[in-house]
């Protein structure tokens, strides 16, 4: 992918997974096998549906494009999924593209790659008639190219922008120099996405325990890793409060993906605890944090997530979308069957926000 679509000046240093001695595949960053994506990794990541033992034995086996389904790398195996699961149409995010980031090593060449992906995804989604929907890779390292990327890749049929929940400038994404970005995507009226990734060892959450870190802890702690994933995502989008980006772009739009959902609700009564108690000194906020939750942000639920239907009540059924997180090991297949039980247990008028109807307007599909 990206030896064939990033620009010349980056070709002998793409990415690129490579075969090594030992018959596993490796990630190589900028000439060098990356450090935090294992071929473990590689051979399960597509791992969806799969047994325990069928799991394990691709992880071991270390084979990337061997093990992932051809629904994840073939856009007509996806469109018959689609067709099987009963789903219109599938906003489409990256695999490898949430791990090679932490191992940039400076923001230009991370986005690059980025631009690479996305004219890949662009491709890839062309012929779908419109049911595999591109959504842009953007980093963060430089706000400017980012917002260029974000109006080009929108040009070519993207309808939207998703970061990781770190920034290679090491500013939160709340801060004021991330602003040409957010001005972008309230120009463009698409929304941006932050999703949970790899981070960088200098900014990972998991650092407070000995043997679990990333990726040392992996074998024995993934449980316990995937579940702490979501902190990541917790803190990026607290610095949308804490430097009142709402406030500068009321029209901005801001999606929480893959952190699950039942979180939000008590995320809103913390934050609007502390907004009207004596520290909200430190938040220059015009209204409460819930305030602008209800206004512009949106929030991505597990199918899985049997607690979420008094969340949606106590948040408002109008922010939450749903995602398989097709192929991703860290889920089951079973996600249909999920999505209709919860469905089951909530007012028709939200089953119907929940289903499709919130995605469709939030992403400009109706």
């Amino acid at each position: 992918l990206w030896e064939r679509y990033v620009e010349p000046a980056y070709r002998a240093r793409a990415i690129r997974v490579r075969r090594g001695g030992d018959g596993r595949d490796f990630l190589e960053v900028d000439g060098r096998p990356a450090r935090l994506t294992t071929p473990e990794m590689l051979g399960g990541l597509g791992g969806m549906g799969k047994s325990l033992e069928e799991l394990a034995a691709a992880c071991l086996a270390g084979r990337y494009a061997e093990s992932a389904p051809p629904a994840a790398t073939d856009p007509a195996a996806r469109l018959a999924l689609l067709d099987h699961d009963g789903i219109a149409r599938a906003l489409l995010y990256p695999s490898l593209g949430l791990q090679w980031e932490a191992e940039a090593p400076d923001p230009g060449y991370a986005l690059a790659h980025t631009r690479a992906y996305n004219r890949w995804i662009e491709e890839f989604s062309a012929g779908s008639g419109g049911r595999l929907v591109p959504i842009a890779h953007l980093s963060l390292g430089d706000p400017e190219a980012a917002a260029r990327e974000l109006r080009r890749a929108v040009r070519a049929g993207a309808r939207g922008g998703f970061l990781l929940p770190f920034t290679l400038s090491g500013l939160p994404h709340g801060h004021p120099a991330h602003d040409p970005l957010w001005a972008a995507a309230e120009e463009l009226d698409v929304p941006i996405a932050i999703h949970t990734g790899v981070d960088p060892t200098t900014r990972d959450l998991h650092r407070r325990f000995d043997g679990l870190t990333w990726p040392e802890g992996v074998v024995q702690g993934i449980w316990y890793l995937q579940l702490m994933f979501a902190q990541a995502v917790q803190q990026a989008f607290s610095t949308f409060f804490l430097y009142a980006t709402f406030d500068r772009f009321p029209q901005l739009k801001l999606v929480v993906l893959e952190s699950g959902a039942g979180w939000l609700a008590y995320w809103l009564d913390r934050m609007d605890a502390f907004a009207t108690g004596p520290l909200r000194v430190t938040l220059p906020l015009r209204a409460r944090p819930s305030t602008y939750v209800r206004r512009q942000c949106w929030i991505s639920a597990d199918p899985d997530e049997r607690a979420l239907p008094p969340v949606i009540e106590h948040v408002g059924d109008d922010r939450f979308l749903w995602a398989t997180d097709y192929p991703h090991s860290d889920h089951g297949a079973g996600y249909m069957e999920e999505l209709h039980e919860l469905g089951e247990r909530l007012p028709a008028d939200s089953r119907r926000r929940l289903f499709g109807e919130n995605a469709a307007r939030l992403y400009g599909l109706d």
